[in-house]
Parts: C-alpha cells; sequence; structure tokens
C-alpha cells in the first residue's frame, strides 16, 4: 500500500452548485452595503408595484386613464364588486332634489312693469290701427292686418268695425280702454285664474267682466263694444311669478336634501360587457375605487412614504431583533425576505390587475414558506407590511387588509409547528379551512349578505389551497436555491436512501456505523437540554463524510487491511487525520448541505490535540519541545452552537467507550466525566452556547444512552480464551481521533 494517500474520489467531490457560488458572493460582499442596496430595490419596487395599475403609462399621468368609464361608453368587460360598499346614487339624489323642490309653492309680486307695458302695446297697436286705416289696402286686406296687428285674438267683426269707424270713433276707443285699463291697474293687481291668490288680487276673470261694464258705461253700440274687447284683449296679469325668489327657496330646499345612500352588494356585477355606462354606473365605480380622479404623481409619493415607513419599522426591526432572528446566514436569509416579499407583491398585483378577487391572492403561502425558511418572529413582520400594501392595491379596503392578516398570521401559528412535508400538507388544509371561516366573517362585517358570505367563504377555503399548494412547490425551490435549513430538509438528509449517506456505507462501512451511534447519542442529549435534536442528529451522519477520501487511514475501516500510519511520521499522520474535517466541509458544499451542518462538520473536532500522534511524535523526538503542538491540533474553529458542542461530545465519547475492552457502566461514567473535564480543561466550550448545567445535562444523557447501547455482558467460561491482546492506554483521550482506534491500536 502506498504511504501516502490517495487523490479524492471524485464521485463524491463535485463542482460548486452556481446557486452556491452565488451565496458565497453575497455573503462576502460588505454587510451595511448589501443592506442599504436591498433596501432601495425593495422600497423601489414595492413603491412601482403599489402605485402603479395596470395602465402603467396611464398610473403616470401619461394618457386618458379612465376614458372607457365615462357616461355613455361601452363596457368591454365584465366587472363585480370585489367589497360591499355605500355610495352616493345620484340618480336617485337628483330625483329627490326635484321632488323637493316641487314641492316649494311659487313666490308671486305685483309686478308694476306690467301696466306700462300694456299702455305701451294698446298705443303701438293704434298707431298701426291710424297706419293701416290710412293705407290704400281693400277693406278686407285692411281687417286681416289689423287681426295680425292684434297681440290678442281679435274677432274678424271687431276688425271690421274698427277700420269703418270715424276717426274720432276710433280715438274714443282708444281712450276709453287706455283709462279704464289705468284705473283697474291702480286699484287692484290682477292674477291669473288657477293662481292661489289673496283676497286682495282681483282674478282676470273678474277683472275682465269689470272692463265690460266699465266700457258698457263709457260708451254704447259698436264704439261701447270695441272698448270692452280691446281693453279685455290687452288685460295682463300683473300678480306674477316672482322667478327669482322661488328659485332661491327651491334651491334651499334642494340643499337641505341628504345625498340619497345606495349600496353594492360584495360580488354583485356593477357593469356587464356590453352595457352602456351611466351615472350611477360611474357612481359605483368610483366607490369601488375603479376609477379614481387623482393626481398619480402624489399617489406615488404617498405610497413611497408608506413603503419608506415600512421600510423603516423593518430596519428597526432588524437592528433590536436582528441576532436572535437570524442566527445563521444573516445576508442570506435577508435576500430572501426581500424576495419573498416583493414576489408576493407581484402576485397580489398580477391579481387584482387580471380582474381576479382580491381576496384569492394566496397570502398565506408567503405566511408558510416565510416560517419555515425565515422563522415566524421575521414572517409576522412581512406579513404586516405585505397585508397593508395589498389592501393600498386593493384600492384601500381595510377588510382585505384585516382577512389576509387574520389567516396569515394564523398560518405562521400553525407552519411553525411543521416538521415533515406530510403535516404541512395537514396544516395547510387547515389554513384553507380557518382562511374560509375569516373570508365569510369579514364579509358579513363589509355589509354582505349571508349568500355573498358564503360564496366568499368558498373563495377564502380557495385562497387557503391555493397557498398551499404555492408553498408546498416553492418551499424545495427556495431550501435549494439559499441552502436553508428546515426540519423536512433535514428529515430527507437523515434518510438512509439519501445519496450522500448511501456513498459513506459504500466507501466507509465503519465509519458509517460510528456516525449513525453518534447521531443517536447527539440525538438523546439535544432533547435533554432542548437543543434542535434533529439538527444534532443530522450533523452527527455527515460530521465525518471527509473521511471518505482516504478511508483506510482510519482504524474502523481497517477491516483485514495494514495500517498505513505505519509507513508514515506522527506530523504526516497527524496531517492526514485532520485533513478529513477540510475534505467534509468541500464535500459537504459540493452536495449542498446547509451551513448548520458544514458548521458541525467543521467544528466537531475544535481546536482538540491528536493525542495518538502527538504522544507518538514526542517519544521518537525524545523532548516535546523538539515537537511543534499546532500540527497535532485541529484547526477548523470551536463549536459555537449547541448542537455543534453535543456532537463533539458524543463523538469524543463513543470513540472512547468503543475502545474500551471491558466498557463497564462505571467505565463508560467515567469516560463521560473525563472527556468533559478535558474539553473543558481545553477551553473547547470556550465559544460555545453551552451553559455548564447543559454540559453536563448532555453527558448524562449520552452515558444513560451508551450504557443502554452495551446492555448487560454474560462471559462464557467454557469459550475458548481470548487471544485479543490488552490496548493499553495512558488515559482516556480528549478527542476521538487521538485515539489508537481511531488510527491504530498498538499492538
Amino acid at each position: 500500500m502506498s504511504s501516502k494517500p490517495t487523490a479524492k474520489n471524485n464521485d463524491v467531490h463535485r463542482p460548486l452548485m452556481r446557486s452556491e457560488r452565488f451565496r458565497a458572493w453575497i455573503e462576502s460582499l460588505p454587510k451595511m452595503r448589501l443592506y442599504v442596496v436591498l433596501t432601495v430595490f425593495t422600497w423601489l419596487a414595492l413603491t412601482l408595484l403599489i402605485g402603479i395599475e395596470s395602465n402603467p403609462l396611464a398610473s403616470l399621468g401619461y394618457g386618458d386613464k379612465d376614458s372607457k368609464y365615462e357616461v355613455g361608453a361601452v363596457s368591454d368587460e365584465d366587472i363585480f364588486a370585489p367589497r360591499s360598499v355605500t355610495y352616493e346614487d345620484p340618480i336617485a339624489t337628483e330625483d329627490a332634489q326635484l321632488e323637493a323642490a316641487n314641492t316649494v309653492d311659487e313666490t308671486y309680486v305685483e309686478d308694476g312693469r306690467v301696466p306700462e307695458q300694456v299702455q305701451s302695446d294698446l298705443n303701438n297697436f293704434f298707431d298701426e290701427v291710424e297706419r293701416i286705416r290710412d293705407s290704400n289696402a281693400s277693406a278686407e286686406e285692411k281687417v286681416d292686418q289689423e287681426i295680425d296687428a292684434a297681440p290678442f285674438n281679435m274677432p274678424q267683426n271687431a276688425a271690421r268695425t274698427l277700420v269703418f269707424l270715424k276717426d274720432e270713433e276710433v280715438a274714443q276707443v282708444e281712450e276709453y280702454a287706455r283709462e279704464n285699463l289705468k284705473e283697474l291697474y291702480e286699484s287692484t293687481p290682477v292674477s291669473d285664474d288657477d293662481v292661489d291668490a289673496p283676497s286682495s288680487v282681483m282674478r282676470i276673470s273678474t277683472a275682465q267682466e269689470r272692463l265690460a261694464e266699465a266700457a258698457g258705461q263709457d260708451a254704447s253700440g259698436e264704439v261701447g263694444e270695441l272698448v270692452s274687447i280691446v281693453s279685455e284683449g290687452f288685460l295682463a296679469p300683473n300678480y306674477v311669478v316672482d322667478r327669482a325668489a322661488t328659485e332661491d327657496a327651491r334651491k334651499d330646499a334642494v340643499s337641505e336634501v341628504e345625498p340619497v345612500q345606495s349600496s353594492v352588494q360584495q360580488q354583485e356585477r356593477v357593469v356587464g360587457r356590453g352595457e352602456v355606462l351611466d351615472r350611477r354606473d360611474i357612481a359605483q365605480l368610483e366607490a369601488l375605487n375603479v376609477i379614481r380622479d387623482t393626481n398619480p404623481w402624489t399617489v406615488f409619493l404617498g405610497v413611497g412614504l408608506v413603503v419608506a415607513t415600512e421600510m423603516g419599522v423593518a430596519w428597526y426591526f432588524m437592528e433590536r431583533f436582528g441576532r436572535r432572528v437570524l442566527k445563521a446566514n444573516a445576508a442570506v436569509r435577508i435576500l430572501l425576505a426581500a424576495l419573498l416579499t416583493v414576489l408576493f407583491t407581484v402576485l397580489a398585483r398580477a391579481f387584482i390587475s387580471l380582474g381576479y378577487d382580491p381576496y384569492l391572492t394566496p397570502l398565506a403561502g408567503l405566511s408558510i414558506l416565510g416560517t419555515i425558511l425565515l422563522g415566524p418572529r421575521l414572517m409576522f413582520l412581512m406579513v404586516v407590511i405585505s397585508s397593508i400594501n395589498i389592501g393600498i392595491i386593493g384600492g384601500g379596503d381595510f377588510l382585505l387588509t384585516a382577512a389576509l392578516l387574520l389567516s396569515s398570521g394564523f398560518a405562521i401559528y400553525t407552519a411553525v409547528r411543521v416538521s415533515s412535508r406530510q403535516e404541512l400538507l395537514r396544516a395547510g388544509l387547515f389554513i384553507a379551512m380557518v382562511t374560509a371561516v375569516v373570508t365569510f366573517a369579514v364579509s358579513l362585517v363589509g355589509g354582505s349578505g349571508l349568500p355573498v358570505a358564503a360564496w366568499q367563504g368558498v373563495k377564502g377555503m380557495g385562497n387557503g389551497l391555493l397557498s398551499l399548494m404555492l408553498a408546498m412547490v416553492l418551499l424545495p425551490v427556495f431550501e435549494s436555491a439559499f441552502n436553508l435549513l428546515t426540519p423536512m430538509k433535514l428529515l430527507e438528509l437523515s434518510n438512509p436512501t439519501n445519496e450522500l449517506i448511501h456513498k459513506l456505507l459504500q466507501k466507509t462501512p465503519g465509519t458509517f456505523a460510528h456516525s449513525m451511534q453518534v447521531g443517536t447519542l447527539a440525538e438523546n442529549a439535544a432533547e435533554r437540554i432542548g437543543a434542535d435534536a434533529l439538527l444534532a442528529r443530522v450533523g452527527s451522519y455527515y460530521h465525518d463524510i471527509g473521511k471518505m477520501d482516504h478511508p483506510g487511514y482510519f482504524v474502523e475501516n481497517q477491516i483485514g487491511q495494514v495500517n498505513p500510519h505505519n509507513a508514515l511520521s506522527p506530523a504526516l499522520s497527524a496531517r492526514v487525520i485532520k485533513r478529513h474535517v477540510k475534505d467534509g466541509l468541500e464535500i459537504g458544499r459540493a452536495w449542498n448541505l446547509p451551513r448548520e451542518i458544514l458548521e458541525i462538520i467543521a467544528e466537531h473536532h475544535g481546536s482538540t490535540r491528536i493525542e495518538y500522534f502527538y504522544r507518538k511524535a514526542v517519544e521518537e523526538a525524545g523532548d516535546s519541545e523538539k515537537v511543534r503542538e499546532s500540527e497535532f491540533r485541529y484547526s477548523s474553529g470551536r463549536p459555537r452552537s449547541k448542537e455543534a458542542g453535543i456532537v463533539m461530545l458524543a463523538d469524543s465519547v463513543e470513540a472512547t467507550v468503543k475502545a474500551l475492552l471491558k466498557p463497564t457502566p462505571k467505565r463508560i461514567e467515567d469516560v463521560v466525566a473525563d472527556t468533559i473535564k478535558h474539553k473543558l480543561e481545553d477551553g473547547q466550550f470556550d465559544q460555545c452556547a453551552l451553559t455548564m448545567h447543559e454540559i453536563q445535562e448532555a453527558g448524562d444523557a449520552i452515558r444513560e444512552s451508551m450504557v443502554g447501547f452495551l446492555g448487560p455482558r454474560i462471559e462464557y467460561p467454557d469459550g475458548p480464551p481470548s487471544t485479543e491482546k490488552k490496548t493499553q492506554t495512558p488515559r482516556p483521550p480528549s478527542k476521538s481521533d487521538s485515539l489508537p482506534s481511531q488510527t491504530e491500536r498498538v499492538p
């Protein structure tokens, strides 16, 4: 066998994926610059998505945005009310105003201009009569001309009489008619017969009778008859309507009329395709914010300020709680949070622009995704922001915001307990039912009737199911793209059929068995102290994958093989042993393992010394001063997380106990105590989140599990004597890889 390690296994070392290179690039950027760029990008994207409408140019003030919504226009689509609204009905209001105006009685006044006008008309008529009488026309023509000149319906015989009367008789007719009219107007106002006038006002029929009596007293025969006809003909009412006062009274009555309120029920069809829009339709569309008479630039200003406030709240939240919320991969997680917020805002804008009911917006899908990928605290902030933004997109619909906030908030509470895809399916169905109830209730609050609210509840159920499908489709995509650790990802990684686990079994069966047992020990210890037991177990499965490159250099895989360390110097052997950590990280990154597992791979040995080869080097050198201790220590970092610290402890204890010839409960207890003591003295837990109490509790759990694994041993006296030579070790070493069992048992 060669004295040097063989080349790497190409089937486990793969080039980094694009997503891994992208994440590495993101994490290499200056954090503050990245956060500022993300904040500006998110602000700009959300402002555009919220402020802009389906017609971008119209939203910016270019073109006639509402030209298709005007009186007389023909609708090219069916428009349904997304919510119940109350609006001022212009047609009903005008009907009420007209009715109020018609109830106002006309105001009458004595018009002094009427008598003067009557006298003027009378003078003009007799001037015309004189001209006609002096003309050369025939008698019949004169009669017709006088009838035409009269401002009233003059009888033909009266006109004929007026043609043939003497001049002095015509003058008498004019004089008597003028005097009688003057005396009448001076004595009393005259009104039409249908006017409800006071007793001091004379009706026109009565006035005509009085003029007839006066004409009879003034003259007789044809002259008296003409005086009566002319004076009655020129008589006009001077008790007339005061139009200005009447109009003012009617305006006062109209102003007291309250606008008539009408309502549109949720999902009621407001306008049908092909219908001609009237004023009532326009009023309904304005109430539903389908038509908005606003300046688009001021809308953008308002939206920009709202989104800026949201970004400020998010920034303060991250400053205040970021370390608790983002325990690892902070840059990648913040990037994902921004992308998810923008993505679901795009989805909401698309739903509303395409005419779908805003209550179908699957915001609960964001809650499910974000809770699993980013955690509930950050997710709740994102849901609040997204609910407000979608409410603005939906026309300032507060009830829409409330429904989305309630259903999505419940989705966070439900998804935080999900640990498998089967549980996700059950949780999604429950979320769908709750969303149906919330949407039904909000619809009732908005004034909808039971049938409409029930239909909205059905849509809420559809919203929940759509959210579930969206989450189940996108979750694997984001898990892989951003390499985020989720319970479902951990379960997939723990599956024995996992390709990398299967390669570990094929290439290093001894290491595989060791890793499985360490996984069980670590899981029990993590459960004891309340750490992530699943992460501890899965991290243990992968903590030694670096041994696949050179499996023969580790004793658990040296079944029937020559120990290659016999031909190596202690320093080179230590270098080969340490190499499995670096190789494990390379393999883990190539296989896109989550960062938390990579940290366990890197930290599961801390900075401990490879004791066996160090002592061997000291023995060969004859003086410890001639041996560089750093060459025999791991250098990939001490454990920081609780799970990494537990894996380190379980790994050391399992390897040490396995090296014991007769592992009794007392010896196992001594091994655990000694391992913890040396780890603490060596400073391996100095950077770890484990407390002293948790370290002791984890050690007790590991001890109990090891005793349970071994169980009682029965010695068979009739059996053949053992030929195995006892392995001598100065003391239980402080690191699993420092044991002879990790390299070579001392013969």
